[in-house]
């Protein structure tokens, strides 16, 4: 199989590369605002030069973690989330269909309102915020492309890269360094390790599945209790991590409380439970000590 990664700098996108090259796929991967050695350029909003990545590689699965996730500055940017998130799904679905490649796209629990998670495939889909929204509209261009496709909703995505801004690596650097975190005590989530999803990824497409799949972790949890999960992994300090609630940060964009995902439909297509959080957090520790010491 030859794949295609498209935003192959970010956490998703690195794992994705290791784990298509461990599989043994010819790999090329692309990235714009964070280069990278041995990636290629690419502005996914410049279609001419899309279509030139695309005939150049003619892959037979293109991978999309590419995306703007700044959920507050989404809020207020509207235009430049749509050039990124939207636009650019339209065109991929159109070459991708018209090269008989399969498209797999990464889309998120903000799709969902937070009114009653965690969320199966089915449910109803109600975006409270820019973000959101984005990847709703996204989700459904692809739909209407006539391309083969995967789309890999997921939440609370974790992992060990001290150059990356995920959840894990804020609660290593801020209560390394002495900081007070303030974390919201009625967000609801099930965080999900990068290098399960990456692996998730490549297995679902190399099987030949299509349609809508939930890819999350085992544990339905408030951010606060994770943060507290980290701290004691990491042996910081418990102490500096405040609860609060969501309106007590008053972020310019809404928040789904009860967020999260149903995963029955994963187990069932990789005939495996999805892993617990203390199996994540194992692979996490595993990993940060093949980087780092503390």
């Amino acid at each position: 199989m030859k794949a295609l990664v498209i935003g192959a700098s970010g956490l998703v996108g690195g794992a994705l590369m290791r784990e298509l090259r461990t599989q043994g796929c010819e790999t090329v991967g692309t990235a714009l605002s964070h280069p990278a050695p041995g990636l290629r350029s690419l502005d996914v909003t410049d279609e001419a030069a899309v279509a030139r990545c695309l005939d150049a590689v003619a892959p037979d699965v293109v991978y999309v973690p590419a995306a703007l996730t700044a959920v507050d500055y989404c809020e207020t940017h509207r235009e430049e989330v749509y050039a990124l998130n939207v636009e650019p799904l339209r065109d991929l679905g159109r070459r991708c269909a018209q090269q008989g490649a399969r498209l797999v796209h990464y889309s998120t629990d903000y799709v969902f309102d937070g009114d009653d998670g965690p969320y199966a495939e089915d449910d109803l889909l109600h975006p409270i915020n820019v973000y959101g929204q984005s990847k709703a509209d996204a989700e459904q261009l692809i739909v209407e492309s006539g391309a083969q496709y995967l789309i890999l909703r997921t939440t609370g995505v974790f992992g060990w890269d001290p150059t990356s801004k995920n959840f894990a690596m804020q609660v290593w650097q801020r209560l390394g360094d002495g900081e007070t975190m303030r974390v919201p005590s009625d967000q609801y989530a099930n965080p999900t390790y990068a290098p399960f999803i990456a692996e998730v990824s490549v297995g679902l497409a190399q099987a030949g599945i299509g349609g809508i799949v939930h890819v999350a972790g085992g544990k339905w949890l408030p951010r606060h209790e994770f943060a507290h999960a980290l701290a004691q992994l990491f042996e910081r300090d418990e102490t500096l991590i405040q609860p609060i609630t969501t309106d007590q940060l008053a972020q310019p964009a809404r928040r789904p409380l009860k967020g999260g995902l149903r995963t029955e439909k994963l187990a069932g297509l990789l005939g495996r439970p999805v892993p617990s959080l203390g199996e994540t957090l194992a692979q996490l520790q595993a990993a940060k000590g093949t980087i780092t010491a503390d």
